[in-house]
């Protein structure tokens, strides 16, 4: 696999639909998109060797959406979430039909986050310092991190246009000229469901709910992929951003190497420290809107007795003249059982799971019960799925078996082992 550092990247910028549109709605604005951009990503001018293009996706959000700092994040997951997970499975599904690669060599490495463009609704002097806030992020905080892109592309149509006109005034009204643009073409958003029109209070679930400063989620995350992607995505959109300067823990649970030796094609299974590596990376990326992001980072290698005792601990730090210490540490921790510190730090109040893995969510809570601890508050990510297909039938099983392939971890091991000396 190649190394983390030096890839290429690039910018896609796609407007959200009204929430809740279909996924075909999805399917038909940005399928002739992804179709057209993906192959020039990998194409031999644009990319060498086995190395992978790294393309960022910024939803754009649309006023249907829940304003990212007035509402709880508890109370916004489900929507949020759904958009992260319906804006990878249409990735997934271009990139299969397509025939390109996802995260293996000489592929792509996607990752989404979401932009907030209403500067004006936000609360005064929160627009351009919220560092920390990822996976959702104000636009001008994201043009002051100063990412390197490459190109930035956008789409065709009205929405398009509005979107980068978005993006580009927030360029301008700190100076900094954007990287290169191009257009891409897009298709008609067909929604079927009146309710696209609702307005964004519609989308809050208004049930008490707490806000989390303790998150945690766990999983083996080898050959990190797009499904441990969004699950991931969604254990960072569930820790509440900080308006008080409080600290905030999210607890990332990976799997030891001795408990995935009788994985299929086992003698391809990353190390545990690769696998750690490589999860720190991607949450950075999808956490962290800096222009210096090595100043606000410090990591602390921990390796006690008992389980749960290896840790890689990565603590952000930002502090300004006019706005309190913002602070957020990710416990990347070793586990030896399928319920890490879930049962040792009683003061994670939160789990993330998928919904493939939803029994283990109960087995927490049931262990936590039996030491008289407070229930875990659990969220749900979707299962990616390719939807429905496009084409005659053959096409279709096509499709969902490239798609199917490009989120296995074992489907990526057994393509790697290929590639060994005989």
């Amino acid at each position: 696999m190649p190394p983390l550092a030096g890839k290429d990247m690039s910018l896609l910028i796609l407007p959200a639909l009204a929430f809740p549109s279909p996924h075909s709605s999805l399917k038909s604005a940005y399928n002739i998109t992804l179709d057209t951009l993906l192959p020039s990503l990998v194409s031999k001018d644009s990319l060498k060797d086995d190395s992978l293009a790294r393309i960022d996706i910024a939803v754009v959000l649309s006023d249907s959406y829940p304003l990212s700092s007035k509402s709880p994040r508890a109370s916004a997951f489900a929507a949020y979430q759904l958009l992260f997970s319906s804006v990878y499975s249409l990735v997934v599904s271009s990139a299969a039909k397509v025939s390109i690669d996802l995260d293996f060599p000489g592929g792509l490495d996607v990752r989404v986050f979401v932009l907030e463009p209403r500067l004006s609704s936000l609360p005064p002097g929160v627009a351009g310092k919220q560092p920390l806030a990822g996976p959702i992020v104000d636009i001008t905080t994201f043009v002051k991190s100063s990412r390197p892109y490459r190109t930035i592309y956008s789409v065709d149509g009205e929405s398009g246009e509005q979107a980068l006109k978005q993006l580009v005034t927030a360029y301008n009204s700190i100076n900094i000229s954007p990287s290169p643009m191009e257009r891409l073409p897009s298709g008609p958003a067909i929604s079927t469901s009146s309710s696209t029109s609702k307005p964004s209070e519609s989308v809050i679930d208004d049930r008490p709910l707490q806000s989390h400063t303790s998150v945690a989620v766990g999983g083996t995350f080898d050959h990190l992929h797009i499904g441990h992607k969004l699950l991931l995505t969604g254990t960072i959109l569930a820790a509440e951003p900080s308006s008080t300067g409080s600290p905030r823990l999210i607890t990332v649970g990976i799997t030891g190497d001795e408990l995935l030796v009788n994985k299929k094609y086992g003698n391809v299974v990353e190390s545990w420290d690769s696998r750690q590596q490589r999860t720190a990376e991607f949450v950075e990326s999808i956490l962290t809107f800096h222009h210096d992001v090595p100043s606000i980072r410090s990591v602390q290698q921990i390796n006690e007795p008992g389980p749960n005792g290896r840790v890689v601990r990565v603590t952000y730090s930002t502090t300004t003249t006019t706005s309190p210490t913002d602070e957020i540490t990710i416990n990347y921790t070793k586990i030896s059982d399928p319920f890490g510190p879930t049962i040792t730090d009683e003061n994670i109040s939160a789990l993330v799971i998928s919904a493939e893995t939803r029994a283990g969510g109960n087995a927490v809570n049931d262990k936590r019960g039996e030491k008289g601890w407070k229930a875990l508050e659990v969220f749900e990510v979707d299962v990616l799925d390719a939807g429905a297909g496009d084409g005659d039938e053959t096409g279709v099983k096509e499709v969902k078996k490239g798609f199917d392939s490009k989120i296995s971890s074992t489907e990526i091991r057994r393509r790697f082992a290929e590639r060994l000396p005989q």
